[in-house]
């Protein structure tokens, strides 16, 4: 479960079976926040120790640390050391073992204990060193088995502890990983390595520019030629043009030396070659736009036509069950004006002449009055009275029994029991309805 806690800068006040000092939230492997109390400016020796699922310093962003003492975060899950640019002393075995830890860059320590990074196996790369630190600890990276290069600059560094690199198979040859290596040649071997690193990202990055480079000079090329087409494609317009011209002439003169005019002769064509390229050049998109206006002009006019329909069905008399009296039309001038509006709208669509949307589907009209039918209904038998409440049977046994209404005010409860002392001379128990249902029983009976 997510557990975060506040760290108050508080020292180890416990000491295990060999008298070695237990960190205050030492092996709690729950952890997985914490928040820096105001003021601290120390994370205590041990204290994270074994915290396994504490796996980032985001924490330290904005707070007042600036020392991490001994084995504050050895063992625990911490996989990044992102954020620690204001940390300026790191103690002895700070973050060693930590089998999670992937990424050291960002570090701004000017002071560094021994053995900080000893057995972390899944670290990379060393992608940041301290500018201001000139050397690298006795047994910093020991074990560490998955360094493999050092990408950054340690030109600056002037000299190395024993074992600093000692088992980093995978970074040096075996006679500079293997333990007792001279520390010197294990530092030019890491300052040539490094300084080939960058030359081969120096290398990338300027093959990536000329890359770049290429792809722009490539696109230009590719305008250059489609603009060369248009070109040639105006040119070739041009002179069509300029023959259509040509022979028109030539038949103008021809018709004019006959005096005679030729029937079904074919239609010349137009004098604009750009209508032509025009036509050439449309795509299917723009075409597409056209189809979708032209659907949405034929809609609206739809829904025109459908609301002048109901305008003049309210002019129409109402349909009605009895023969109706014949009325006069609708007055010429109401309905005319109907329809002058109808086409004034359509027209601004803009719609080709003679469009006839398809009408709005017409309302059902009333069936006429069957004969059969209103002989059925007259010869039906009337319905059925309303059935009576409970309180007004009471009331009809009261005036039968009593020979007088019921005195007004009395309840449901007090008229039962006057019918019952009038009939039984006494009053029953049970529900109101049998009890009403028993003395009715007995009075027809």
């Amino acid at each position: 479960m997510p557990k975060t806690v506040v760290y108050k800068g508080a020292g180890p006040s416990r000491y295990d079976e060999r008298n070695e000092p237990i960190g205050e939230w030492e092996d709690d492997e729950e952890i997985t926040d914490v928040t820096i109390a105001d003021g601290v400016t120390e994370i205590k020796l041990a204290s994270f120790w074994a915290c396994t699922s504490l796996d980032n310093l985001g924490f330290l962003k904005g707070s007042a640390i600036t020392t991490i003492e001994s084995c504050a975060f050895e063992k625990s899950g911490i996989a990044s050391l992102k954020g620690m640019e204001a940390v300026s002393k790191l103690g002895d075995w700070a973050f060693a073992h930590c089998k999670d830890l992937r990424t050291i860059e960002g570090l701004g320590c000017d002071e560094m204990g021994s053995c900080c990074f000893i057995d972390c196996t899944l670290l990379p790369s060393i992608k940041g060193w301290p500018a201001s630190l000139t050397e690298i600890p006795v047994c910093c990276f020991e074990g560490c088995t998955g360094l493999t290069s050092v990408a950054c600059d340690i030109s600056h560094v002037t000299s190395i502890g024993g074992d600093a690199f000692a088992g980093c198979t995978s970074l040096l040859p075996p006679s500079l990983s293997a333990p007792g290596s001279d520390p010197a040649a294990v530092l030019a071997f890491l300052k040539e390595m490094a300084s080939n690193e960058r030359e081969a990202a120096r290398e990338a990055a300027r093959a990536a520019q000329e890359a770049a480079q290429n792809a722009v000079r490539a696109a230009q090329d590719a305008v250059r030629a489609a603009q060369a087409a248009e070109d040639s494609l105006l040119a070739e317009l041009d002179a069509e043009d300029a023959a259509k011209k040509g022979g028109k002439k030539k038949k103008k003169k021809k018709k004019k030396a006959s005096g005679k005019k030729g029937k079904g002769e074919e239609q010349a064509e137009p004098d604009d070659w750009r209508t032509d390229f025009q036509r050439y050049v449309q795509s299917d998109t723009m075409r597409a736009v056209d189809e979708r206006k032209r659907q949405r002009n034929l809609e609206e006019a739809a829904r025109i036509m459908a609301a002048y329909e109901q305008k003049i069905a309210a002019l129409r008399p109402p349909p009605s069950l009895d023969p109706p009296a014949p009325a006069p039309p609708a007055p010429p001038d109401a309905l005319a004006e109907t329809m002058e509006d109808i086409e004034a709208q359509i027209a601004a669509l803009g719609l080709p002449p003679g469009f006839d949307p398809a009408p709005p589907p017409a309302a059902p009209q009333p069936a006429a009055p069957d004969a059969f039918m209103e002989t059925l209904l007259a010869t039906a038998a009337p319905p059925a009275p309303a059935q009576q409440s409970l309180m007004e049977r009471v009331r009809s046994l009261h005036l039968e029994v009593c020979g007088a209404d019921m005195p007004s005010g009395i309840g449901l409860a007090a008229g039962v029991a006057l019918v019952e002392e009038g009939v039984l001379g006494g009053v029953r128990e049970g529900g109101f309805r049998e009890r009403v249902g028993a003395l009715e029983e007995l009075m027809s009976g």
